[in-house]
Formats: structure tokens, sequence, C-alpha cells
């Protein structure tokens, strides 16, 4: 499966020139006065991205697919796709009503949470495994809307330290959907399964970097193993244990960029005993022993 890295050109950017920032950040807009342009045939086909995106909707009628879970009629919403979700476009043409923004970005772009992991963890709505879409009161709404607005003219604008704001905006907006989308508030889900799932996921951020067993998440989240088990199978196709499997690679990775971290380091804050457990744990999961792998970001 195809997987797009580059930000500018990534399905219609290309069209509408602004600044990327080293392929960090670009914002586009949905409005009803602009040319509608048929998708690439890459785009209707499942494909993944290795960056984050957030679609603030006003107003939209979509056929967009990001996991099992496709984007229909929608009124002051978000939908949040973090990297290597699976997502795919309809061809067909849109109505000519839709309004609003559509934000994607690298971690790199801050200084503090330049790993995906960080990012993450600071923000749990942007979970792995599961799109959260979320419905907002209309003046929650609009708070969101006014700095996309302000991001979408700043990321034209040439003044002097246009890139410092640009980030200091983004990191507000994303602080601001943490506080209007807290404890799931809003999130519009298919079934139960997705319901359980996003909470768990929920559960794994905020753990402070322990990876607890399924059976503690599931007593965190007053439901049994079993039924947890069966909520994330259906969700994901996955087993819950793989789905903390994820997050704690995702970590490992994060604390391999890291070079004043020994693989050592890594290991005992993963919790593992000898060094050599955790290089099998490793490269069971990568094919790439620690070494290997922080080898291979450097070079």
């Amino acid at each position: 499966m195809k997987i797009f890295n580059d930000i500018n050109t990534y399905f219609l950017n290309g069209v509408e020139p602004a600044n990327d920032y080293a392929n960090s950040f670009y914002i586009r807009r949905i409005a009803k006065q602009m040319e509608f342009m048929e998708p690439n045939k890459e785009f209707l086909v499942p494909h993944k991205r290795d960056f984050f995106e957030i679609a603030i909707l006003q107003r939209s009628k979509t056929n967009i697919q990001i996991g099992n879970q496709t984007l229909n009629e929608m009124k002051n919403s978000l939908a949040i796709v973090s990297p290597f979700q699976v997502i795919n476009y309809d061809s067909e043409k849109p109505p000519n009503n839709d309004y609003g923004y559509l934000i994607y970005f690298n971690a790199s772009i801050f200084t503090n949470l330049n790993q995906s992991y960080g990012l993450q963890n600071e923000f749990p709505f942007f979970k792995i495994h599961t799109m959260p879409l979320y419905q907002l009161l209309e003046d929650d709404f609009n708070d969101i809307l006014s700095i996309a607005q302000e991001l979408y003219r700043e990321a034209r604008s040439t003044a002097l330290n246009n890139f410092e704001i640009v980030r200091s905006l983004l990191l507000i907006l994303l602080y601001k959907v943490k506080r209007t989308t807290q404890n799931n508030k809003g999130m519009i889900t298919n079934n139960r399964f997705d319901i359980v799932m996003s909470k768990f996921e929920q559960h794994i951020l905020s753990s402070n970097h322990q990876f607890l067993s399924v059976n503690e998440y599931a007593s965190q989240m007053n439901i049994s193993p079993v039924y947890l088990t069966e909520c994330v199978k259906n969700a994901t196709g996955k087993s819950a244990q793989k789905i903390i499997i994820d997050y704690k690679m995702l970590y490992a990775k994060s604390l391999l960029h890291q070079l004043d971290n020994t693989v050592a380091d890594v290991a005992y804050a993963l919790e593992f005993n000898e060094v050599a457990n955790f290089n099998q744990f490793f490269k069971r999961n990568t094919g790439l022993t620690a070494t290997q792998f922080r080898k291979k970001k450097i070079s």
C-alpha cells in the first residue's frame, strides 16, 4: 500500500500555493467558490500518509473512507486522522456548499513534541487505530474555526516570524481541540465496538508511558477482559495485546530518536529487565534490532 510523505503535494495541495515550512505543515481551504478538481487515481484506492490531519468542517458532505469509517454529512465537526491510518477518496464531485479547512502537519514542526508518540500522548484524540469524529457545539466549533482561519492567512504570508506564528497557532488549536473533546465529548461513532476501542486507546495514551496488561486496562474501564478483547477485535481486526504493543513500539522508537538515550536506557524505560529481551521484542516487531533502527534513521 502506497504511503505519502510529501505534505505540500498531497492530494490537491499543489493547486493552492502556500508555505509548507520544510514539509512540516500545510493548510487547505474548502469553499464553494473553489473549482472542483478530480482526485488522481492514486487517491481513489486505499493508501496511507505519514503525517497528521485535522479536518475542521463547518459544512461537509464527503465521500472519504478512513479505516472502517466513512465521513457522511457533517456540520460543525472535526475529523482527526493519525499517520498510517488507511484512507481513500471517492471520485464523485462534492456538493458546492462545503466549507472548512484541512490541516496537515508533521510532529517535526514542534520543538518539544517532535515525535509522533509524544504528540499522541499529549493529544490523545490522535489515536492510531480509530478515527475520532466529533460534533461540536456551535460556540466551541467557531472558536476552533477562527484559529484555522488565522492559520490559513499566516501560512500564505511572507511577513516576519510567520513560521513561529503558524507553529504557535497550531499548538493553540490542538489544545483547544483537546479541551473541547476531553473524555470523548461529542464523539460520533458507528457502533459500540468503536466506542470501547477509542476509550481503550485513550487509557493507553494517558497511562504516563506505563504499559499495562489487557486485564488491567479492562479493570480501569470497568469491563471484562473478554468484552474488551471482543470489541477491539471487531473494531480493528487486531487483538487488544497487539494494540498495546503498537503503542509500546511507537514509544520505543521515539526514545531511540533521542540520541542521548542508550539502547539500555530505552529498554529499562519500557520495563525490560534485560537489554537482550528488549532487542528481541523490537526485532520481532520491526525486523531490526534497536541499534540497527537507530543507525538507519541517522544515516
